[in-house]
């Protein structure tokens, strides 16, 4: 009897929240292309996964539940989960709170086509609030980026991403170790591209087919919150953004590398301004985890609008 044949994409949504799951769900199931499976793979969720599930009568729709939750301290553990499970040749992963349009998958694999020696490809994204109504776009990046140019966008600020518009090679994907782990995923998707493009560079499509949310119930729109874990998150992937950088031999590796620390130290001014007293006092006392200097963390102690309440208290 002949085998069911694999597909060739792997739409992979990592789901833990309900509240917009179904939507993600629907986005991924009406691709114009065809040659794709959704996985769902729910996160040890109370919330009621696999009942939203269950509401799609469709065959390419498989459903798998942790028995224990992986993703809490950093959801790239159920990204690696999905890629575990993945039978896709390339595996994208969709946010359970984010969505595609319909030419999403046909989009990229016309450039896989076109890129054959890449394994990183994306789309356009416009971020969508909590009805889905459009509040701005993410800036468009060139078709083709080098290594050192994608980092050099970043770092200047020239670009965002989120890892749902991100469709990646799977073989290659592996041979990097997988999503690269951070503490709450903050900068595990800029940091497994750093990785997975030093080879063959990142291509990019103009067509926004990703969306955003912006809902408050996910990390990025929590933005007071987890400071010493972004931090930490913040730090590994600048490093890594190095690493790859020592490593290259582009003639204007020391410009862009300069440009990556100036944007490590300006992230760094705003992340510690929203510390809370317990976080601030927890990373001074584990400062050696962090490799920063005493004045540095001074600095940043001074900039907080905690140590003017404090000073003023005293007066």
């Amino acid at each position: 009897m002949p085998q069911p044949s694999l597909p060739f994409i792997t739409i992979a949504i990592p789901a833990y929240k309900t509240e917009y799951l179904a939507e993600a769900i629907h986005s991924a199931l009406i691709q114009t292309y065809s040659e794709f499976e959704v996985l769902v793979v729910d996160d040890c969720s109370p919330r009621g996964v696999k009942e939203v599930v269950e509401k799609f009568d469709d065959a390419r729709l498989r459903y798998f539940r942790n028995e224990k939750n992986v993703g809490k301290e950093d959801p790239s553990r159920n990204w690696m989960r999905c890629l575990d499970l993945a039978r896709g040749e390339y595996i994208c992963i969709l946010c359970d709170d984010d969505i595609y349009g319909p030419e999403y998958l046909q989009t990229l694999v016309t450039l896989v086509k076109m890129y054959p020696s890449c394994y990183a490809f994306r789309c356009g994204v416009s971020e969508i609030d909590e009805r889905g109504d459009i509040r701005g776009y993410y800036s468009l990046a060139p078709e083709f980026e080098h290594i050192e140019e994608y980092i050099w966008h970043y770092f200047s600020r020239n670009n965002h991403q989120t890892i749902s518009e991100w469709m990646l090679k799977v073989s290659s994907l592996k041979s990097i170790g997988g999503y690269v782990a951070c503490p709450m995923a903050w900068g595990s998707d800029c940091s497994t591209i750093y990785l997975l493009a030093e080879r063959g560079g990142v291509v990019t499509s103009p067509s926004r087919q990703v969306f955003f949310r912006y809902s408050g119930i996910n990390i990025t729109g929590q933005k007071f919150k987890f400071i010493q874990r972004k931090v930490l998150g913040w730090l590994h992937q600048c490093d890594i953004a190095r690493y790859i950088l020592d490593r290259s031999s582009h003639p204007d590796k020391d410009m862009i590398k300069g440009v990556v620390e100036q944007e490590r130290k300006h992230e760094l001014r705003k992340l510690f301004k929203h510390a809370s007293a317990c976080e601030l006092c927890s990373m001074v006392k584990d400062r050696k985890r962090y490799g920063l200097s005493i004045p540095f963390f001074i600095m940043m102690m001074l900039r907080n609008p905690l140590w003017h309440i404090i000073a003023k208290r005293k007066r």
